[in-house]
């Protein structure tokens, strides 16, 4: 299985110096508020994404009066036969630095390839909210993990859309904006198709934990995949092309790969019209399952959860519902929490519970 034995941290935040040795299932990490407890499982999502969940500001994440932080997991993956990677993040003011098994990489998605890693804060019911951009890019969490062919193509595509609205910005001739157009589609339909095929697969899991955490809910859960431009279009290159005078007047292409969306439907009704804003947390709670769980199916090791403030998430009833189902997939799990008396400890022997006060960190026996 995928796991995170060790996790180190250096001048991350509050956490001068942290060292960790993690469990295979469920690592509690208990502490008050601002004590850093969240610290951790953001340094995990940093490392297996290049981004935090809590800031977009470097400076945020090193520590008062540091030049640079230090990230560092052995990861053990490999069923039967297990293999260990080391995986490494050091983030200055102007620079980052990865490395994977002593070797610096280039690029990001090298190390999140062999880092799975799942999210669930007290924000992620706006995954059914707020715009597109979250629920596209839960959407092609899943797509880069399943499809070796995806990361590349939307590189690209992402690469050439900005030198197209660059040129339309620059009021460049029209023949040198449509440029980029024949290969701006032609990317834009293997994302498609890519896309649609992932939430066909996806469905089936959605349904299965919405009725394992909702079974009060009698619809069946649909998602309704939108491409970025109207359905009935026939061709997306002459639509490109009609809609040419309006992108020069807005300043960015209008239609494509980049502008699609999903909407989660119970019957014909939207779930974020149909559901309570407890049942939303349970939702979002059923899509991470529903991918932990695909993900597995394709790749044979599962992810690894972080949930940060479970109390806040969800009541006891459906706390003790969601940590079953972590441990009947065989998932490594890292929870936050004010205390531990919120949290069901189901195999005593084999969970983890660490103090944290003022950026210092122990293990509880």
């Amino acid at each position: 299985m995928t796991q995170i034995s060790r996790l180190s941290l250096q001048n991350f935040r509050n956490c001068r110096q942290v060292d960790l040795d993690l469990g295979a299932q469920l690592n509690l990490i208990v502490g008050d508020n601002a004590a850093g407890k969240t610290s951790l499982i953001e340094a995990v999502w940093l490392l297996a994404t290049g981004r935090s969940f809590r800031t977009q500001k470097v400076q945020h994440l090193i520590e008062h009066e540091q030049a640079q932080c230090t990230v560092f997991a052995k990861l053990i993956s490999g069923g039967d036969h297990p293999v260990e990677h080391r995986l490494g993040l050091t983030k200055q003011l102007h620079n980052t630095q990865l490395r994977l098994n002593g070797e610096s990489v280039s690029s990001q998605s090298e190390i999140a390839q062999r880092l799975p890693v799942q999210l669930l804060t007290p924000e992620s019911h706006k995954l059914l909210e707020e715009g597109p951009k979250a629920r596209r890019r839960f959407m092609d969490w899943g797509c880069f993990y399943q499809f070796p062919e995806f990361h590349p193509l939307w590189r690209h595509y992402k690469r050439g859309l900005a030198q197209r609205n660059h040129a339309l910005k620059q009021k460049l001739p029209q023949s040198q904006v449509q440029l980029w157009d024949d290969m701006l589609v032609s990317q834009a339909l293997q994302i498609d198709h890519y896309r649609q095929d992932y939430l066909q697969q996806l469905t089936p899991y959605l349904n299965t934990f919405c009725d394992a955490l909702m079974p009060e809910l009698k619809q069946s859960v649909a998602c309704q995949y939108r491409a970025g431009w109207p359905k009935n279009t026939d061709n997306l290159l002459t639509l490109f092309r009609q809609n040419f005078s309006k992108d020069r007047q807005v300043g960015h292409t209008q239609y494509g790969a980049h502008r699609a969306d999903i909407r989660f439907k119970l019957d014909q009704q939207e779930a974020i019209h149909g559901l309570s804003r407890g049942q939303q947390k349970l939702f979002v709670c059923a899509l991470l399952l529903a991918q932990a769980c695909l993900h597995e199916k394709i790749s044979r090791e599962p992810v690894i959860m972080l949930i940060d403030d479970l109390p806040a998430e969800l009541d006891e009833k459906h706390r003790l519902k969601l940590l079953e189902l972590l441990d009947m997939l065989n998932i490594q799990h890292l929870i936050t929490t004010t205390s531990k008396d919120l949290i069901p400890i189901l195999k005593p022997d084999q969970a983890r519970i660490w103090q944290v006060t003022s950026g210092q960190i122990h293990k509880q026996d």
